[in-house]
Order: structure tokens, then C-alpha cells, then sequence
């Protein structure tokens, strides 16, 4: 029986207004995601040391542009063969004693509903000037079929939040109490979470927002 899923896979994230990154696994097949996506009447440049060898890919327009473009970026990967996933940002807000480091939505319409153990995982981490009030969150993106089996799995160690829309499971948000109580450092928790996915057989794209330990002013 053939293997379910696909042999390159597309995380796509706005990272401007008018800009959008691709985040390809593995990263030496971005060549063929520029080609897909040219074939579909849309340009990307690709960034990287390396590249066109290996790297990543940035979507830019002149104007700024709707969350839809990327689920549209997703969708004209998926169709030529590309596993595709977009998220786009909800909400960012660091105030307020509840408020999370953001919360993400999917786009897209034909993105693969099973994987291959393919995830894009990023940590989030806000620090303080005297670590009061620091927050970290971890957001996992893939597959509805894969998220399911790694939220199973995370949960027995961590305080997730499956984030769920009508075509399955969309996002893991995975919470660090841990690092605002200051009895672990992100990093450590990071390397838990792979040990963990990682011991399960699943791989990808792991990144790491950490701003440093701002100045007391």
C-alpha cells in the first residue's frame, strides 16, 4: 500500500502587511515549490545562505494583502503536488494578565487532511526586564490527522490547546506555565517537546521567536 502524504510539505506564514514566507521541509526542495507556485501565476524569491539549493521562499506584493492569499498560496502548491499549510495570525496581543502571544488560524481550502509526521513547530517567548510577567507558548502546525496523534501524545506532559475548525484539527498551542513560574528555561522545554514528537517518529521545521532579555529602563 502506498505511503499516505506527500514528499515535500509548504508552511506558509505572513511575515509583513505584503509579505508572506514559505517554509519548505525538506528545505532542498524549494526549487520545486518556486516552480509549482510559478506555474500558478505567483513569484517568490528565495532567501537562504544556500539557495536556490536550499532555503525558503518569501511571497511579496507591492500593496498589502488579505489572509486569503496565503490559504491561495497554500491551495496552488497542494494541487501540483506540494503539501501545503497556512496559517494566518488571529491575534498578537502581549497585554493583559490573560491575553496569549498569539493565536493562529488555518487557511486554505485543499490542504492534506493526513501527513507524513511532518510539522512546522515554533515557540513563541516574551520576556520581562525583571522576569515577572514572562510568557512562552509553543504552536505546532500540520496535518488534522497528524495533529491528532501529536496533541495525544503532548498532552501527557504539557497543557495543550487544540485549536479545531469543521475540517479537523488545525493547530496545537502548547502552554509554559513552567517558564513564567521561572522553574524552566524555554530551550529546555523546546528539546522536551522534540524528545517527545521526535520518540513518535515525527519531523519538520522547528523555530524559535525569542526577542532576548530586554533592558530595565
Amino acid at each position: 500500500m502506498p505511503e499516505l502524504g506527500f514528499s515535500t510539505y509548504v508552511f506558509v506564514e505572513r511575515i509583513a502587511a505584503n509579505a508572506a514566507a514559505l517554509h519548505p521541509f525538506p528545505e532542498h526542495n524549494i526549487a520545486l515549490v518556486r516552480d509549482a507556485l510559478a506555474d500558478a501565476g505567483f513569484e517568490i524569491s528565495l532567501l537562504g545562505p544556500d539557495a536556490p539549493a536550499t532555503g525558503e521562499g518569501v511571497y511579496f506584493q507591492s500593496e498589502p494583502f488579505g489572509d486569503e492569499v496565503m490559504g491561495l498560496l497554500a491551495d496552488s502548491l497542494t494541487l501540483r503536488g506540494i503539501g501545503a499549510y497556512a496559517y494566518a495570525l488571529v491575534d498578537s496581543s502581549m497585554g493583559g494578565e490573560l491575553a496569549d502571544i498569539a493565536l493562529f488560524t488555518r487557511v486554505g481550502d485543499v490542504f492534506p487532511r493526513c501527513g507524513r509526521h511532518i510539522l512546522m513547530t515554533r515557540m513563541y517567548i516574551h520576556r520581562t526586564p525583571t522576569g515577572a510577567g514572562n510568557k512562552a507558548v509553543t504552536w505546532a502546525f500540520g496535518s488534522p490527522a497528524d495533529l491528532e496523534e501529536a496533541n495525544a501524545l503532548l498532552s501527557q506532559r504539557f497543557d495543550t490547546e487544540p485549536v479545531t475548525d469543521p475540517r479537523g484539527m488545525a493547530a496545537i498551542e502548547i502552554r509554559h506555565p513552567e517558564f513564567a513560574a521561572g522553574t524552566a528555561e524555554p530551550m529546555v522545554l523546546l528539546d522536551e517537546i522534540f524528545q517527545v514528537l521526535g520518540a513518535a517518529g515525527f519531523e519538520g521545521i522547528t523555530m524559535c521567536n525569542d526577542p532576548g532579555q530586554p533592558s530595565a529602563s
